[in-house]
């Protein structure tokens, strides 16, 4: 009796062997299932310096427009946001070097930029305007200009217009490194006007206590878009990402925000 009791602890301690050898098996591949729903990464550039775009609060967190519509983005397509923060045009060298996969900072559509990036549609409009100083009542438009000296960055998306605003070249074109130092000169006579984005007049004014103003109507209005390198990866990239701002679009969570951070919706002006 006793060996059948041992040989039937065996055949039972066999059987039990086998149900958690077939559970473990069912647990593996439950794990590797979880695993394909582990979240990807998407590296994104930011400047954290761009009012209302791109800010760093004082727990030196990103917050802003951009960072709402990007923490959206991600959460839809269970991506995990991994940020780089660069100056002006660090942002895009980043993205040129293949450190990041785009940019999230008001990056404006050109031809000249279209040649070189994958864009997704456009996300916000931005109108830009001439800002002299306070004491200047004399320019109120591009043709008040001519003869004059406007100061820019040296890379400004700006020079894609005045191909067609200036045809002859008759503004004095000063170039710039520093985007302080652009307004700062204004305020102090240094050149006669810039070009700023009317979203952030004011507050450059309140904030650096500048006596500069904005004049005239909108000079040309900026197409901002998310650029991605023009690879396969990039593209597919753009693509899946549009078609998520496609529905941020649709289902007003564009407009929600923009409001959140601008006081109203630029896509409807």
């Amino acid at each position: 009796m006793k060996k059948k009791r041992f040989v039937s602890a065996l055949l039972v301690a066999a059987i039990t062997g086998a149900m958690l050898t077939g559970c473990g098996s069912d647990s593996s591949s439950e794990g590797s299932e979880e695993s394909k729903e582990e979240k990807k990464t998407i590296r994104i550039s930011t400047t954290g310096e761009h009012a209302f775009f791109s800010e760093t609060n004082e727990d030196g967190e990103l917050q802003g427009f951009e960072i709402d519509v990007w923490n959206e983005i991600a959460d839809r397509l269970n991506y995990e946001i991994e940020w780089e923060t660069a100056g002006f045009p660090g942002v895009i060298e980043l993205l040129d070097s293949g450190r990041v996969d785009t940019v999230a900072d008001q990056i404006g559509i050109t031809d000249e930029r279209k040649e070189k990036y994958y864009f997704t549609d456009t996300y916000f409009y931005v109108p830009y305007k001439i800002v002299v100083a306070e004491s200047t009542n004399d320019i109120n438009s591009v043709e008040d200009l001519y003869g004059r000296t406007l100061g820019l960055l040296s890379d400004d998306i700006a020079y894609d217009y005045f191909d067609e605003l200036d045809p002859d070249g008759q503004i004095k074109y000063v170039n710039y490194d520093d985007s302080t130092a652009v307004p700062t000169d204004v305020a102090l006579g240094r050149i006669d006007a810039t070009l700023m984005s009317a979203l952030h007049i004011e507050s450059v004014k309140q904030e650096s206590g500048l006596e500069i103003k904005g004049v005239g109507d909108a000079v040309y209005t900026e197409n901002a878009g998310y650029p991605f390198q023009k690879t396969e990866e990039g593209k597919a990239l753009c693509d899946e990402v549009n078609a998520v701002i496609s529905d941020l679009k649709e289902e007003g969570f564009l407009h929600d925000t923009s409001v959140k951070w601008f006081g109203f919706d630029p896509m409807e002006e």
